[in-house]
């Protein structure tokens, strides 16, 4: 419990720890009204099957004296008025903690989602590159909802551990014999769950974890390569494994479920068993069951409350158990992207007293690289130089590191060594500046199922978007004769990844897109290599309408591609060699 507490604070910032301590204040209100409202059951029940005797005991006669009754009837009503009127405040004040308590959840389970997306997306690109996504998006879907989960299970189990003492200590005070008795039956049914269930259930748990990740990775395969799927006739395959898969999680929810109705019924049995019991020894000894009846009857609606309790508190206890690896693996990744933060340079703030425009030359210098993960060199001490308002082809066999170099460039791979420099100033001083020169155009372009307009202004809001740059753009890009003739315009939905466009519309689309913001320099990572030999060409006149205009690196899968441009480097043996054609 100690570790979930610590990891908790850990992913909960100040103003939401405060949160919970004002919460922690109105739980503790709660708990006592819920032992006032079942204690004050106690006197209202004492009246009425035994008034003779409550009209003889002190206390009473003083609360009849003060309310000015003085038959035992008329008290009796004005204790079931008073009882009723405890009731309804206590439930309204009840119905206002849960409404506090779903509120903190509901919009703070929001806050965290969104804010580790956001700590995802900022990165290093390298994370990329072995990312188990399916992972990614259990996190977010599943694992930071079940914290929350935690974190409720805690408040809740809190609250009930309340109620529980406190009518506890009220219980003693009419036999402690008894009640300690049931203290100790109630102890001995936790320590139980707590030792036999709760490691089976953090194993349950774990296991489950994994295989969401499997599912939500068949998921995401059938539905992104749907294409390839229905050509290649192999639905059944990728929907029996997801059944497979799936059956296997429902396995897990099944056992979880019979194991979390456990409590219940054993804090049931054992109860009535006990009671039972112990009513059998007090009446096998010779004592008067008529002096046990109105004992019984307090520890009756007592129970009413406590078992409940008791029930819900070792409840919260295996859910805890079970969703503690969402936990673990949430702050596990918390831990990571505060790592990351530290030592990603790319999100350092912008410095407004640095600027950084290409006038000069684009220089790679010393650049030393390899993969996450291995030790194989792909780049060894390479040089590259990209004088500004020229256009560079970069050739080389597959696998030999072109669009590696480029990533490299636009500061997406971090070189072990070396430097990349835009007129002499190394762009990692000023990185969002750097990127703000760059558009890029790559071999498969990300379009979503939005609006023309939206794919070209991609990533900013309706309100902001500039429809005149966005004609200037497509015009640009030769693709505004084809968007005129749409009955829509602008506002065509394109299907999700542009399946209604052919591939050279997609292309000149992401074209669009890399002029948007007027950069200076385009780079064009094997921009046109999936495209067929008439598509390219025509794609092809549109790049090279850029000519002498914009700084232009341009990696190329096949050599006319590259025909035209001033310099050209080919990638081979870990170096960039400047090379003809």
């Amino acid at each position: 419990m100690r570790d979930i507490v610590k990891k908790l604070r850990y992913i909960l910032d100040r103003k939401q720890k405060i949160h919970i301590c004002f919460l922690g204040i109105m739980i503790f209100i709660g708990g006592l009204l819920e032992t006032l409202s079942v204690s004050a059951l106690l006197p209202v029940v004492g009246v009425i099957m035994d008034p003779v005797s409550a009209m003889e005991n002190k206390y009473y006669r003083t609360a009849m004296e003060f309310l000015k009754i003085e038959d035992i009837k008329g008290f009796t009503i004005a204790l079931c008025l008073l009882l009723m009127v405890m009731y309804i405040l206590k439930n309204a004040f009840l119905l206002l903690l849960v409404n506090e308590q779903n509120r903190f959840i509901s919009y703070n389970r929001n806050k965290l989602i969104s804010q580790v997306l956001r700590e995802f997306l900022n990165r290093p690109y390298e994370f990329y590159l072995d990312a188990d996504i399916p992972t990614v998006f259990r996190l977010t879907d599943s694992d930071i909802p079940n914290v929350f989960h935690i974190l409720l299970s805690l408040i809740s189990m809190v609250s009930e551990a309340i109620v529980f003492v406190c009518l506890s200590v009220i219980l003693i005070l009419q036999d402690w014999k008894l009640m300690l008795f049931v203290i100790g039956v109630f102890a001995v049914i936790t320590i139980f769950m707590l030792k036999c269930l709760k490691p089976g259930l953090s194993a349950l748990g774990a296991k489950n974890l994994a295989i969401q990740s499997r599912i939500a990775k068949w998921r995401i395969q059938a539905i992104y390569g749907i294409k390839d799927v229905k050509v290649l006739h192999r639905e059944a395959f990728f929907a029996d494994n997801y059944e497979k898969n799936g059956k296997i999680g429902a396995g897990y929810s099944r056992k979880h479920a019979v194991i979390n109705s456990m409590p219940r019924l054993i804090i049931e049995t054992v109860f009535v068993v006990s009671i039972l019991g112990y009513l059998a020894m007090y009446i096998r000894s010779g004592n008067d069951i008529t002096k046990l009846l109105t004992l019984l009857t307090a520890f009756g609606v007592a129970a009413i409350r406590m078992m409940p309790c008791v029930n819900r508190i070792n409840t919260y206890m295996t859910d805890i158990s079970y969703f503690k690896p969402c936990l673990d693996y949430v702050y596990e990744n918390m831990n990571i992207n505060e790592i990351s933060k530290r030592n990603n340079q790319t999100l350092r703030p912008v410095d407004e007293s640095k600027t950084m425009q290409l006038k000069d030359k684009i220089a790679l210098k010393d650049i030393v690289y390899a993969y996450p993960n291995t030790d194989t060199l792909i780049f060894d001490h390479a040089n590259m130089v990209v004088p500004c308002g020229k256009s560079v082809g970069i050739m080389g066999a597959s696998g030999a590191g072109k669009s590696t170099i480029v990533d490299i460039l636009l500061g997406l791979l971090k070189a072990h060594k070396g430097s990349i420099t835009c007129d002499g100033v190394d762009v990692f001083d000023n990185y969002p500046a750097w990127l703000s020169q760059i558009g890029y155009i790559p071999q498969s372009i990300y379009l979503v199922d939005e609006p023309i307009r939206n794919n070209i202004a991609f990533g900013i809001a309706d309100d902001e978007i500039d429809d005149h740059r966005i004609w200037e753009v497509l015009e640009e890009a030769q693709l505004k004769d084809f968007i005129q003739t749409l009955p829509e315009g602008l506002d065509t939905t394109i299907g999700d990844r542009g399946v209604r466009l052919s591939g050279g519309q997609r292309q000149r689309l992401g074209i669009a897109r890399a002029l948007y913001h007027n950069p200076e320099i385009l780079v064009f990572d094997e921009a046109t290599s999936a495209l067929d030999n008439e598509t390219e060409t025509a794609v092809m006149e549109a790049i090279n309408s850029f000519h002498g205009k914009k700084t232009m690196v341009i990696i190329a899968h096949r050599l006319n591609t590259i025909e035209k441009c001033d310099m050209i480097y080919k990638v081979e043996g870990g170096k960039i060699l400047e090379t003809r054609l």
